[in-house]
């Protein structure tokens, strides 16, 4: 048997693939698909030559499920993705578990999904709705490494293909002052869920609560944050939740509700709470003015507060605002020579018993990662440090010579 027949046959639990097609499935990290997107586009022919599929409303790169089709390797070649977070997806592909993704039969009708070359957006007015089935991931991205997942001892092949940094933001309501967090401030706000305004401030008269809110317990964002800020990857957290109305520029927040060790299952989750005013909410009936403070991956965090990494300046944006982290501000040159260290390394996993097509994918997913990362991370031979120990490890400078 092929080689690309048997990725199509390992992929597809249902739905009608062409006969020569090879189909491969690929879960994981959030944080990383906005650059996971534009490879793979770039593998498959590149823009205006790969056809593409998501659903959702954050757009191409944004979204939880997408395909896409081109050629690879002289291969007609479908891409799926279902990104779901870095430990659910290590967990899956160790185990080899069916989720879902979108079905890889393209025209219009029942069981089909169009695309094209600049996107189909499922459940857009007028188009199509999108058409799932179950398929079994063979690729994970993760923001950590696997030891940091419910499967540290998975027989996986893989590893980093990127820097991958992240920014603390306040929400909208946040006044000017408060701009700074340090790792002892995440640990006491992370631990309690909610602490006085003035501990960011240092103004006695902030009287309000800022109340933490961020990702689930699947997420490697998550547990990157918490193993740089020395909490724990494993330590149980308090979050909060909000409902809102309107967009992130005009809309507002309206109740909160405790996540307790809970959180959004995506990064948009955590944007839709940060870039909205919380000046007047509600909890068990009552009035409140509370502040919001989470952490987004650098390409979300730039969206949501208009924040320019090379000048420092703020501009436009959708309201949140940007913090430094230690004293320290983002920004690549910050975070390569060591003193921004708010960031994990993006790691790539394959399953054990890759075949040789999925091997070659694997080597030129790896070759084509670090020019098509954008905002979303930095390159590893850009930076002049490393992490000892892996996630949450010093970082130290890369011996040179």
């Amino acid at each position: 048997m092929k080689a690309t027949t048997t990725l199509a046959i390992l992929a597809l639990a249902a739905g009608s693939v062409a006969s020569g097609q090879t189909v491969i499935n690929i879960t994981g990290a959030t944080a990383f698909r906005a650059a996971a997107t534009n490879t793979i586009i770039a593998m498959l022919g590149g823009n205006g030559v790969t056809q593409f599929g998501y659903d959702g409303t954050s757009g191409p790169t944004g979204a939880n499920r997408q395909i896409f089709r081109g050629t690879f390797n002289g291969q007609d070649t479908i891409i799926r993705t279902s990104w779901s977070g870095s430990t659910q997806g290590i967990l899956d592909l160790a185990d080899q578990n069916q989720i879902q993704f979108l079905i890889a039969n393209f025209g219009t009708g029942t069981g089909a999904n169009p695309i094209s070359t600049t996107g189909y957006n499922y459940g857009a007015a007028g188009n199509e709705p999108a058409e799932f089935n179950t398929g079994i991931p063979r690729f994970a991205f993760s923001d950590v490494d696997k030891a940091l997942s419910t499967r540290p001892n998975a027989t996986l092949s893989g590893g980093p293909v990127g820097v991958v940094p992240f920014m603390f933001l306040a929400g909208e309501s946040a006044p000017a002052t408060m701009t700074n967090i340090t790792d002892q401030q995440h640990e006491a706000l992370w631990s309690l869920g909610q602490m006085p305004l003035s501990l960011f401030t240092g103004n006695a008269a902030d009287t309000d609560l800022v109340l933490a809110t961020g990702r689930n317990n699947g997420s490697g964002t998550r547990a990157t944050i918490l193993a740089e800020t020395g909490y724990g990857a494993f330590t149980n957290v308090q979050q909060w939740n909000a409902a809102f109305t309107g967009d992130r520029v005009t809309g507002t927040l309206t109740t909160i509700s405790e996540f307790e060790n809970n959180g959004h299952s995506s990064n948009s989750g955590v944007r839709d709470v940060l870039t909205r005013p919380s000046n007047n909410v509600t909890y068990n009936g009552n009035s409140f003015s509370v502040v919001f403070c989470g952490y987004l991956t650098i390409s979300d965090a730039l969206a949501a507060s208009g924040y320019n990494p090379v000048t420092g300046a703020v501009s436009g944006g959708e309201g949140a605002k940007p913090m430094t982290y230690n004293g320290v501000r983002y920004s690549e040159e910050n975070v390569k020579n060591g003193a921004y260290t708010l960031w994990g390394y993006q790691q790539l996993y394959r399953a054990s018993n890759a075949t040789q097509a999925e091997i070659a994918f694997d080597d030129a997913l790896r070759a084509a990662v670090p020019v098509n990362m954008g905002t979303a991370g930095i390159p590893i031979p850009q930076m002049t440090v490393n992490r000892s120990g892996g996630d949450g490890g010093l970082v130290l400078p890369i011996p040179q010579g």
